[in-house]
């Protein structure tokens, strides 16, 4: 009887450690005072977006989150309105400044010039930058072609970002990095490739939206709280803690059996 108990028991726990373990995707992520319609688990870097399209305004406002490799790395989220790769990406780059958050914006022109920029070739606004669980969120919004129904994004994360010039330093070149891109498309139906993108803008959003930002010539701007908050977005720690009690509890279940 007690073989059968512990038995069940360890399927127990096995159940529900593996349904955690799923669960800890971008649906079980939330931000205070913000919401998204739609969520995707990134295919590589363990990485997440979180997105809303409004196409009465042409607008995309996202929440990109993912970990640097190492303490003082960077992460970024790019569109690419012309091509699928990297060159030509206009790219969001976050970083720890000290104990704080930040991002800047990229024109990333060629393979050798990645260099901060307070312009980008589509209006946006709204940028911003938190920390939490090891993981650096970038919030944006910017404006995409009119009647636009999909885009080129990449992602990525480096291993240091240079204090005084606010260029980031290379990233790996393994398999995951390399294929950190793919198609966000907003209309399931009639997914096509995005137009090319209008002339060179600041920050300054033509429309929608006020609050503007990213058009102060700087190279990054701390635009919210310090890192791991109450309130902070990220994973929710009651997951993550759920986890960990329910993996001591199955190693318990191993040892018992």
């Amino acid at each position: 009887m007690a073989s059968f108990s512990h038995f069940f028991l360890f399927f127990a726990l096995v159940s529900s450690f593996l349904s955690l373990s799923q669960s800890l995707t971008c649906s079980s992520q939330s931000f205070p005072n913000r919401s998204f319609t739609h969520c995707q688990d990134l295919p590589h870097l363990n990485a997440f977006l979180h997105w809303t399209h409004d196409p009465k305004n042409s607008s995309l406002s996202v929440a990109f989150l993912a970990s640097p490799p190492r303490s003082g790395g960077w992460v970024s989220w790019a569109i690419n309105p012309t091509a699928t790769g990297m060159v030509g990406s206009q790219a969001f780059l976050a970083t720890l400044s000290g104990n704080a958050p930040s991002v800047g914006t990229f024109n990333i022109s060629s393979y050798s010039s990645v260099l901060p920029t307070p312009k980008l070739s589509f209006p946006f606004w709204d940028i911003a930058a938190e920390s939490a669980d090891g993981r650096l969120i970038i919030f944006a919004s910017v404006k995409v072609p009119p009647k636009a129904k999909s885009l080129n994004q990449v992602w990525q994360v480096g291993p240091a970002v240079d204090p005084k010039s606010g260029i980031p330093a290379p990233h790996d070149f393994k398999p995951a990095n390399l294929n950190a891109k793919s198609v966000l498309v907003f209309d399931k139906e009639s997914g096509t490739a995005p137009s090319p993108a209008p002339s060179a803008h600041g920050g300054a959003s033509v429309s929608p939206a006020p609050a503007v930002v990213g058009g102060n010539g700087t190279a990054f701007s701390a635009n919210a709280p310090g890192p791991d908050k109450g309130g902070v977005a990220g994973i929710r720690r009651r997951n993550l803690g759920l986890v960990v009690g329910w993996f001591v509890f199955l190693v318990w279940g191993i040892i018992t059996f």
